[in-house]
């Protein structure tokens, strides 16, 4: 034992133990070397949260995902010192993995691969979702050799995790061989992890912004497409010589743009013409294929006076540049506006519809044939009615009789009758009441077909 007071000189206990409990004492009061190694694990995690901090900065100012993807992978390989990193994103369609971004020295030639579900590391970790580090590529039987065969790169050791957004699996990032030789770690694949969420939440909100910007044009193309539609048909509705005739006629499309049109022609002042159709299906095709009937419509009209000839010219037409599936039911009629003479032609569309002065409404019949765009040869006889001062022609399409009421309840052509033969016997006030009663019987309900009304009342 040692005593020590006040007045003896102070020895140390080292020098008094025995030699390995002296090297173990010097071990234990090193508080400089334990300090030094906590300080590096603390700048190390601080420079691993300053990178992802860059890496939500990225996310939130880039909206391209090639661009974004690239940068937040470069990142991601930097700060997990690795060779090479790569991204996988499922093709849903083709259920393929392809390479979106490769970053290394034949990263260019890897782009160029795909691999199947299940096939290689990348094809495991996306069919089970599942992270994995592989030490030694070349002792995993899992591991596809051909990206190092078609590129000249030795991989020797993996890290691979999924890209998930809501559970679903959308891709599968991977960092390549350690820089200082060592094997991926679970502190590396903690670390990837978080990063594979950043690339895959990035991913995802690039994905969701472009397909606002897609749904944005497109909204402003198939606005540009109802006003140009809408060019096609008159708004300015004509009287003819001394109010002889009105006109009146109104078209709502159940998408922005439609297939259903009318039209009218004025034959110097002793006769007026006036057409519905309504193209089979809706949208931008049916519009378009509504915008060259109209145009042909108006040049055959006139070379031909008889109904029944415009309509067999407009079917030729058709089938010179048929599509297959689009075919335009349709009525054409011209009024003697002087005589009240009405000679009407029919291809498949609803009849022609006459109300009279006194409330009478009358289906009218003949002169019809199958729809246009079918057949090439089609044979019809026009049918001529005579007017008496009062009496209004009605040509409809069929979304007013087949507009649906909450209870599943179609229109009707029993209803339409109903309500013509009540409504004011102006041209106007017959359009604009039917069009009010379909809209009030079908109210709550989404509008599945356009709805097209056109009269012209004989008023001499």
């Amino acid at each position: 034992m040692v005593y020590l007071s006040n007045g003896m000189e102070r020895l140390t206990i080292q020098a008094f133990m025995p030699d390995n409990k002296q090297e173990s004492a010097t071990k234990t009061m090193q508080p400089s070397e334990k300090s030094e190694a906590e300080l590096h694990e603390l700048r190390s995690k601080v420079s691993d949260l300053s990178s992802l901090i860059e890496v939500s900065i990225i996310i939130n100012t880039t909206q391209n995902v090639d661009e974004l993807v690239n940068l937040v992978m470069t990142k991601a390989q930097s700060v997990m010192r690795a060779e090479a990193s790569s991204v996988m994103l499922l093709n849903e369609e083709t259920n393929m993995l392809e390479c979106e971004v490769a970053l290394g020295e034949v990263g260019e030639k890897v782009k160029k691969i795909q691999l199947k579900m299940g096939e290689g590391i990348a094809g495991w970790v996306a069919q089970h979702g599942q992270p994995e580090i592989i030490p030694d590529v070349s002792t995993d039987e899992r591991f596809a050799s051909k990206i190092d065969n078609s590129t000249g790169f030795q991989t020797r050791s993996i890290l691979a995790a999924p890209l998930l957004v809501k559970e679903k699996v959308i891709g599968v990032a991977e960092v390549i061989n350690r820089l200082d030789g060592k094997a991926f770690d679970n502190d590396d694949l903690e670390l990837f992890s978080t990063f594979c969420r950043q690339v895959a939440m990035a991913i995802e909100n690039a994905r969701m912004y472009q397909m606002k910007l897609e749904k944005q044009r497109l909204e402003q193309d198939l606005e540009h497409a109802r006003i140009i539609q809408q060019s096609f048909m008159p708004e300015v509705f004509p009287s003819g010589t001394e109010k002889a005739f009105s006109i009146f006629a109104k078209s709502l499309p159940a998408a922005a743009v439609g297939g259903d049109f009318f039209d009218f022609h004025e034959f110097g002042n002793s006769s007026v013409g006036v057409a519905v159709g309504d193209v089979t299906g809706k949208g931008v095709p049916a519009a378009l294929y509504m915008a060259r009937l109209v145009s042909d419509l108006r040049r055959y009209t006139q070379i031909c006076v008889d109904p029944a000839e415009v309509i067999i010219q407009l079917n030729k037409a058709l089938i010179d540049r048929s599509r297959r599936g689009m075919f335009v039911t349709f009525q054409y009629g011209i009024l003697q506006s002087e005589t009240g003479y009405f000679t009407y032609a029919n291809a498949g569309h609803l009849p022609f519809i006459r109300v009279s002065k006194d409330k009478d409404v009358e289906m009218l019949k003949g002169g019809k044939t199958i729809p246009l765009g079918i057949v090439p040869d089609v044979y019809l006889d026009a049918v001529t009615v005579k007017l008496e001062p009062g009496d209004s022609i009605v040509l409809i399409t069929d979304g007013i009789v087949e507009a649906k009421s909450r209870d599943g309840k179609a229109y009707s052509i029993p209803r339409t009758v109903r309500t013509l033969a009540g409504a004011t016997k102006t041209a106007k006030g017959i359009v604009e009441e039917l069009l009010a009663d379909v809209q009030a019987f079908a109210k709550g309900v989404q509008q599945h077909d356009d709805l097209t009304i056109l009269s012209i009342t004989w008023t001499k």
